[in-house]
């Protein structure tokens, strides 16, 4: 058969009999249930509609994604990707400690927290995304005060402060931090 749309009528409840993706309606008609392709098995009189598979923008190796941290250890933060080349996506990433710097970094939560939202590079193409934020262009774009809770802003000396409570905080800043002071 073709193409076909949800609440389309495929049949009369008399030609086939309705198989997934097919239902009958009050009228006596198949309809599709789901945006497919219709199939009609002509021997066994069987109407199929097989989805058609919409697939998410794939996260490549290479691309550039944004996500909120939502856990840490001391050499893995896991992020929530939200963003990959400006499309909405929903996939986790791993941020080992050893992609945050080419410096020696002991613990993780010396550069990146729970709470950030980080811009971070993709190294592999399968689940769970490997991140990487050694480029300049990536690391934290936006984070909070860990003592009060407010907007950090970043110093023109490259940490970041509270502006509510003065706090001063280190983090692996992107060159496309969010709010700065002025």
């Amino acid at each position: 058969m073709s193409f076909v749309t949800p609440g389309e009528p495929l049949a009369v409840e008399e030609e086939a009999i309705p198989a997934s993706g097919v239902y009958i309606s009050r009228d006596g008609y198949l309809r599709s249930m789901i945006v497919g392709k219709a199939t009609l098995d002509r021997y066994k009189k069987i109407l199929h509609v097989k989805p058609v598979v919409r697939r998410d923008l794939t996260i490549r190796q290479g691309v550039i994604v944004e996500g909120l941290v939502i856990n840490t250890s001391e050499d893995v933060a896991f992020v929530k990707i939200y963003s990959a080349e400006n499309n909405k996506v929903n996939a986790i990433g791993l941020l080992h400690v050893s992609q945050v710097s080419s410096d020696y970094i002991r613990d993780i939560n010396e550069y990146i927290r729970i709470g950030d939202i980080v811009k971070a590079k993709v190294i592999n193409t399968n689940t769970p995304y490997l991140l990487t934020v050694k480029e300049p262009s990536t690391g934290v774009i936006l984070a909070q005060c860990s003592n009060c809770g407010s907007i950090l802003y970043l110093h023109s000396a490259g940490y970041l402060v509270c502006k509510n409570c003065g706090k001063q905080e280190k983090r692996k800043v992107a060159a496309g931090y969010l709010y700065s002071l002025r």
